[in-house]
């Protein structure tokens, strides 16, 4: 018997179990990578299918985290079904003729719609035991590439049972980093609603600061992580206004030299309280970012007076989404305005100008960014539509968002 066709199916075996591996040990964000990771898990079993059902201690469920062909979320018990067996009793399950199985729940075929036919279930666990999930291939397809009479072998099971390892370990350590994050997206926006709540007039404003913030950061083709560092910046930008005085902060008319001064410090006091704040390298800028939202393209603004190329583009967002909120907003001693208004005012900053006051004034915020803003609205037929984005925050920290 010539073993040169088998070596050479045994090597690319191999190799792509060394793909996978590498794949998943990438730091990029876990859903898109485990479904890539997916792909090919399904060329290494000749499976139709993988799924990935992580365990919920609470309820005692496993849920679909990532499953090819899936739109909705699928729950079941822990115990129920194939993938609820082996998660249960801790053991590879090789099912090849579900419907003749009294192991296979066909409620499953149901809510998807999918007819199965055959079925691997490895289990997943931590280094110390705990239930992660289970790993899933469904339908064993012949060298034909019909599920019909496909049927999962031992070698199947030993190679999926070593992605499944592979992919726990990794799954252990996105889990614990995943729920430091949230911890953290929480204790941010607590800091940022102590604020917002000592104004009841302004209490919306970090909300859709943020979310207008992170719309034109996406509509300008930012990266994934600085869309993160100005969300983030977006949310604490006003966190010094915790040591600005009730009076001042709550007064319902214009402020006198000495009580706008006292506001203004506002920022310096942002920047300084956050750089208490350790955050990972990745987010080590979010203090002067923050503390960029009211400079001035010009050199007019402040604290630091920057101007052009010294303001980053993050701070420069910012700005504009912080002006183009306070415009629109309504305030006891002003009218918001309408949006088209508001836009048209931000388009006379991006050059100099007399100001309303009549005064002579330079050049205040980025074209680039205020006609991203413009493209955005321009989408949106009830105005200040785009401001759904803003509870995108509180949803993730709900985990309705990943």
């Amino acid at each position: 018997m010539d073993k040169a066709p088998q070596a050479t199916g045994d090597a690319r075996k191999l190799q792509l179990l060394l793909r996978f591996n590498q794949l998943i040990s990438r730091r990029i964000e876990l859903k898109p990578m485990i479904a890539e990771a997916m792909t090919q898990a399904r060329e290494l079993v000749s499976a139709d299918r993988i799924t990935l059902w992580l365990a919920d201690e609470e309820s005692g469920q496993l849920y679909t985290f990532v499953g090819e062909g899936l739109e909705n979320e699928i729950r079941i018990r822990i115990g129920e079904g194939v993938a609820g067996i082996a998660a249960r009793e801790r053991r590879v399950v090789v099912v090849n003729d579900a419907y003749s199985s009294p192991l296979f729940n066909p409620e499953v075929d149901k809510r998807s719609g999918y007819h199965t036919k055959s079925l691997l279930a490895v289990p997943m666990q931590s280094m110390d035991g705990k239930l992660i999930g289970v790993f899933q291939a469904i339908n064993r397809l012949d060298e034909a590439g019909s599920s019909e009479h496909g049927e999962f072998t031992e070698e199947d099971s030993e190679l999926f049972a070593s992605m499944a390892a592979i992919a726990a370990v990794f799954l252990e350590n996105a889990v614990l980093y995943d729920e430091q994050q949230r911890q953290f997206r929480s204790f941010i926006v607590t800091l940022a609603q102590s604020v917002d709540s000592r104004d009841q007039t302004t209490s919306n404003h970090t909300k859709l600061v943020t979310g207008l913030s992170v719309a034109i950061a996406q509509e300008m083709g930012l990266s994934r992580r600085t869309v993160e560092r100005i969300r983030i910046a977006a949310v604490l930008h006003d966190y010094g206004k915790i040591g600005i005085p009730d009076n001042v902060l709550q007064k319902p008319g214009s402020l006198d030299e000495e009580e706008r001064a006292m506001m203004r410090s506002h920022v310096l006091k942002t920047i300084l309280l956050l750089r208490r704040i350790n955050f990972s390298r990745e987010l080590r800028d979010i203090p002067r970012i923050a503390g960029m939202h009211h400079e001035k393209l010009d050199g007019s603004g402040y604290p630091f007076g920057l101007r052009g190329d010294e303001i980053p583009l993050e701070g420069r967002i910012l700005a504009v989404a912080d002006i183009f909120q306070a415009l629109t907003q309504t305030r006891p001693y002003k009218q918001g305005m309408a949006v088209p208004e508001a836009l048209s005012e931000l388009r006379v900053m991006t050059r100099a100008h007399r100001d309303r006051y009549d005064n002579e004034s330079g050049m205040h915020v980025d074209p680039l960014v205020v006609e991203a803003l413009a493209r955005i609205l321009a989408r949106e037929n009830d105005d200040l539509g785009i401001f759904d984005e803003a509870s995108k925050w509180e949803r993730m920290l709900q985990g309705q968002i990943i």
